[in-house]
């Protein structure tokens, strides 16, 4: 295995976990900005869990040296789907309503290690020396795969909350009819408890000020859902114009005709049997 075709390998590995930080920095975050304690997400958890575990069992049951390029297409389209489906959250999203997607993403996260890890093999096989650096190579991608996705997709959700935040505000003007009406509604809210009507008024001015915060965070997760789904998506598209190129430039030279070998030929010593 060359040194492109590692560096190949290790930047799928990062993209692939990357891509699967959408269950910890995406999905866990987002029920966490809607007020969700950890004791609510465990059936979540063990959604993730049971998804984890039957990618790693069907991998190990199908795996095909002969075609290792084709998991990996799977696994990266089932967690592309399953971002898809987590971008159209609202704020009345629940965990129960993000079961299937979290389980096509710990699915696709797992189905892919068996096919990376027999490629990689597959490499260092005729050295195997380059076993270590390959194990090495592995473990590292892994973990800098997902310090970049955590890093990156926290910081991409951060700045697309300032931004729906700023946009969502400027349209709250007390001119608004609806914007009355909904602020009227909030003071209303706290009768029971204040008979101060200027205190009751900013009361509700707080309580709309955090429900356009939790609305600007919905949408920047879903503005992060849909990166990850994006990414997955370039990513199967790189692996396959990849896989496509290997199989035009190789498949010629495998059918060329091979010149045939010339015949010895022997010297003309001019003389000649009677």
């Amino acid at each position: 295995m060359g040194s492109g075709a590692i560096l190949r390998l290790g930047l799928a590995v990062i993209l692939f976990r990357i891509v699967l930080s959408e269950q910890s920095v995406g999905a866990v975050g987002f029920l966490q900005a809607l007020n969700m304690g950890s004791q609510q997400l465990h059936t979540l958890y063990l959604v993730m869990l049971l998804g984890s575990v039957a990618g790693l069992a069907v991998s190990a049951l199908t795996i095909n040296p002969a075609h290792l390029i084709k998991p990996l297409l799977i696994s990266l389209a089932m967690m592309a789907l399953g971002a898809w489906m987590d971008s159209h959250s609202t704020n009345l999203t629940r965990q129960s309503n993000m079961y299937l997607s979290q389980f096509l993403l710990a699915f696709g996260g797992t189905f892919f290690l068996g096919p990376t890890l027999v490629l990689g093999i597959s490499g260092v096989l005729a050295n195997p020396r380059n076993m270590v650096s390959f194990s090495v190579l592995f473990g590292i991608t892994q973990n800098i795969g997902g310090l970049i996705g955590s890093a990156a997709l926290g910081t991409f959700q951060i700045v697309r909350e300032k931004f729906h935040s700023s946009h969502i505000v400027e349209h709250l003007t007390l001119i608004d009819p609806l914007v009355q009406s909904r602020l009227q509604s909030y003071s209303a809210s706290y009768s029971s408890v204040i008979a101060d009507p200027l205190l009751r008024n900013s009361q509700g001015i707080r309580a709309m000020a955090t429900a356009a915060t939790r609305e600007a965070n919905v949408l920047a997760y879903n503005d992060v859902f849909m990166l990850i789904a994006l990414i997955a998506v370039l990513t199967m598209i790189w692996i396959s114009l990849r896989m496509l190129w290997l199989k035009m430039t190789t498949q010629p030279q495998a059918l060329a005709p091979v010149a045939p070998a010339a015949s010895p030929t022997v010297p003309y010593s001019g003389v000649q049997s009677s």
